[in-house]
C-alpha cells in the first residue's frame, strides 16, 4: 500500500512510505509553492501528524462541567497525549508545535522549520516538568479538552523586552479539541490563566490576541473580544498587545 499526499492545489504525490514521500512532496512545494518555504522536517511533521491525529473531529452538542487545573509535572502525560492525537484534529500542519513556537522564538532565526515534532514534544515535556512552562488546562468529565499557555514573558524571546520580563505573565496560546469548541472553554481557560498568574506574583498580564481571526485556528492566541470581555485593555495596536493590571 502506498502513502499519498494530496496538496490543496489538487496535485497528489504517492510513495511507498512517509520516508520516500517527504522528498517528493518537497520537490512539489519548491516548484509550485516556493513562497511557503517548507522544509523536509516540516513536511515530515505534517505527514506523520496525519497518522497521529486520531481524536474525534465532530463538535459535541453539549458538554459537561468544565474543571480548570494548573499545568504541572502531574499533567505532563495528559498534555502530551492531548497534543499527540486530539488538539489539532483537522489541522495537521500545526500538530507538530506542542506549543513550542513562541518559546523557540517563532520564525525569527529559521530554526523553527528544522525542528521535528519529537523535539518539540520532548522540550515541552521538560519545560512543564521543570516549571518553565506554566498555564492552565480545561477538563470535561475527566478528559483534557483545552490548554492555555500562561508563562513568564521572559520565556518567550519574541515578546521579551528585557525590562521587567520576569514580573509580566504572558498568555500566548489556547488549544481546544474540536468536540469542545464554542462551548465557552476558552473563556474558562482565560479566567483560570489570569487567576493563576496573579497567584504566582506577576504584576501585569499581557495577551497578544487576533483582532479579527479569519478562522478558529488563527485565533489560537485568543481573540481580542475575549480578552476585552475579561477587562484587558489595548496597550498597543501594532503589534496588538492587551494588558491587565491587578484588581
Amino acid at each position: 500500500m502506498s502513502r499519498v499526499f494530496a496538496c490543496s492545489c489538487g496535485v497528489e504525490t504517492a510513495a511507498a512510505d512517509v520516508g520516500d514521500l517527504v522528498p517528493l512532496v518537497k520537490v512539489h512545494f519548491d516548484a509550485v509553492h516556493p513562497e511557503l518555504g517548507l522544509t523536509e522536517p516540516s513536511i515530515r511533521n505534517y505527514l506523520e501528524a496525519e497518522d497521529r491525529l486520531t481524536g474525534p473531529a465532530e463538535r459535541l452538542g453539549k458538554i459537561g462541567s468544565i474543571e480548570i487545573r494548573a499545568v504541572g509535572p502531574d499533567t505532563v502525560e495528559d498534555v502530551l497525549a492531548f497534543f499527540d492525537s486530539e488538539a489539532t484534529v483537522g489541522n495537521p500542519a500545526w500538530a507538530g508545535c506542542y506549543c513550542m513556537f513562541f518559546p523557540i522564538g517563532g520564525h525569527s532565526d529559521g530554526v523553527w522549520g528544522e525542528r521535528t515534532w519529537q523535539e518539540n514534544r520532548a522540550d515541552q515535556s521538560a519545560r512543564i516538568t521543570s516549571g518553565e512552562t506554566t498555564g492552565v488546562l480545561a477538563y470535561v468529565d475527566g478528559k483534557l479538552a483545552g490548554w492555555c499557555n500562561a508563562t513568564a514573558r521572559a520565556r518567550f524571546p519574541g515578546f521579551a523586552t528585557g525590562s521587567g520580563d520576569e514580573t509580566v505573565g504572558s498568555i500566548v496560546c489556547f488549544a481546544i479539541a474540536p468536540p469542545y469548541r464554542v462551548h465557552g472553554v476558552a473563556s474558562h481557560l482565560l479566567d483560570g490563566a489570569v487567576s493563576s498568574l496573579w497567584s504566582m506574583g506577576f504584576t501585569r498580564i499581557e495577551g497578544y490576541p487576533v483582532a479579527e481571526p479569519s478562522d478558529r485556528e488563527r485565533a489560537f492566541p485568543g481573540s481580542l473580544a475575549l480578552f476585552l470581555s475579561k477587562g484587558f485593555e489595548v496597550a498597543s495596536e501594532d503589534p496588538l498587545v492587551v494588558t491587565l493590571t491587578p484588581p
